[in-house]
């Protein structure tokens, strides 16, 4: 699939009308996300809907690449040691990585978030997050029925985007029919992350009911008290609902998971999905693998910006080969430095917004480590939304710097959580960097 750059992949930009005055949307979002969204304002007073051809696109190209990087971190090595080496991954943030090998395998890609910049040339997959707790499922889904209902009423035409609660629900019946058990499951969580409340997991539980799967919290601290651990039965399904790194770092004790895994939980996604997080997979596959295809390799080239693993050797950049270290430090302002399991931008670092001397010292440091990778910055195509910039109703149409992050469950695409900015400065567009939140939709369909 492509698409043709002769004209916007937005489209024409068309302002939402009628519908709900300002104020009530705000009171509606203020009603919905409130325990539930990180920040609630500014964040966008419309959708931002694209063709249909460009939806499609977006959700071919997450599915593709994100398989290409599962099959990259299995290609890796015969088992999971192996891989676990290869990348350099901190078996710390591994802790339940189980001897079922094809466990392992076929749950890797369970869950994922992409995050998209669109350039003049169509989408670039910057980065993948890859877990079930990558952020934002649970405002996307309610933003989707927000504008669903507001678009009914209004008797517009209903935009395309899949429940991603259905896709989930879908997963778990799936998984839990392999398993010969009820379609149930244990949402893993804790409310210790200040992210979280109990409204966060009972929306999630009355969204999964809606499809016929009965789902209930399970507090990571007290999860072995449990009912039935010691039982004979086959088993239980739960899906992990925050990464272990980011566990780590709050200090949080994962013994009773990694117990509750050897006692019968059945936990998704698997553990080798913090490998297939990990940002070195995309600079693997942007450096080209011995196994790629010559359609493996297009779809690379298409949709994946340049990027390596720092170290000290020499990597081809814009028809060149240069030494990697010295191309970084003499060309920085085209480049960004990720670090290879960092999450909420921690660890990144633009060549542009970052002194010489600092950058360079960033840069040896990187090479010393090879933890880092460095990434050729993709410059977003501004497009125009209206903001809803408080809760009074107070609005403004900003020519925004979309970050797309489609949803993948299960090996199925659908989209799309949006966060912007009205400023053109070169950074990370992020909730901690002050990003606006949004969602991006397809084109309804003609019947």
């Amino acid at each position: 699939m492509s698409f043709s750059p002769t004209r916007s992949w937005f489209g024409e930009y068309l302002p939402r009308t009628g519908g709900p005055s300002p104020t009530q949307l705000a009171a509606t979002f203020e009603k919905d996300l409130s325990e539930i969204a990180r920040t609630r304002f500014p964040r966008a007073f419309e959708p931002m809907v694209v063709p249909l051809e460009s939806y499609r696109e977006l959700l071919w190209a997450t599915q593709r690449v994100l398989e290409l990087q599962r099959r990259a971190v299995i290609q890796l090595a015969p088992d999971s040691a192996g891989r676990l080496k290869a990348l350099k991954a901190d078996p710390a943030d591994l802790p339940r990585l189980g001897f079922d090998e094809a466990f392992e395998v076929a749950h890797a890609i369970d869950f994922s978030r992409a995050d998209v910049v669109v350039a003049e040339d169509g989408p670039k997959f910057v980065e993948f997050n890859v877990g079930a707790g990558v952020g934002a499922q649970l405002e996307f889904e309610l933003e989707r029925r927000i504008w669903r209902q507001v678009l009914q009423e209004t008797d517009d035409p209903e935009p395309t985007a899949t429940s991603l609660y259905e896709l989930i629900a879908g997963l778990v019946r799936r998984t839990c029919a392999e398993l010969r058990i009820e379609p149930s499951v244990l949402l893993v969580g804790s409310l210790d992350d200040p992210a979280k409340t109990t409204r966060y997991f009972d929306t999630q539980i009355r969204l999964l009911a809606e499809f016929g799967v009965q789902a209930r919290f399970a507090e990571l601290k007290t999860l072995l008290d449990e009912d039935g651990w010691h039982t004979d039965s086959a088993g239980r399904l739960g899906i992990v609902q925050f990464a272990e790194r980011e566990a780590n770092n709050c200090g949080w004790d994962m013994s009773p998971l990694v117990k509750a895994t050897q006692q019968g939980l059945i936990a998704l996604p698997s553990q080798t999905a913090r490998l297939v997080d990990s940002k070195k997979v995309l600079a693997l596959l942007s450096a080209g693998l011995p196994w790629m295809s010559r359609e493996d390799h297009e779809v690379v080239r298409r949709y994946v910006p340049w990027t390596r693993i720092v170290a000290d050797g020499r990597a081809d950049w814009r028809g060149r080969s240069h030494q990697l270290p010295r191309l970084l430090v003499e060309q920085r302002e085209h480049f960004v430095l990720k670090g290879a399991a960092g999450y909420s931008s921690q660890e990144v670092f633009f060549g542009l917004s970052t002194p010489s001397a600092e950058w360079e010292r960033l840069v040896n440091s990187a090479v010393e480590s090879e933890y880092y990778v460095a990434q050729e910055v993709v410059m977003p195509v501004r497009h125009p939304i209206q903001a809803l910039l408080d809760e009074n109703g107070n609005t403004e149409t900003v020519m925004a710097n979309p970050r797309i992050s489609p949803f993948c469950v299960g090996g199925v695409a659908t989209g799309c959580s949006m966060r912007f900015n009205p400023t053109d400065q070169i950074g990370p567009v992020t909730r901690p960097y002050g990003a606006w939140p949004g969602v991006l939709l397809g084109a309804a369909q003609v019947k």
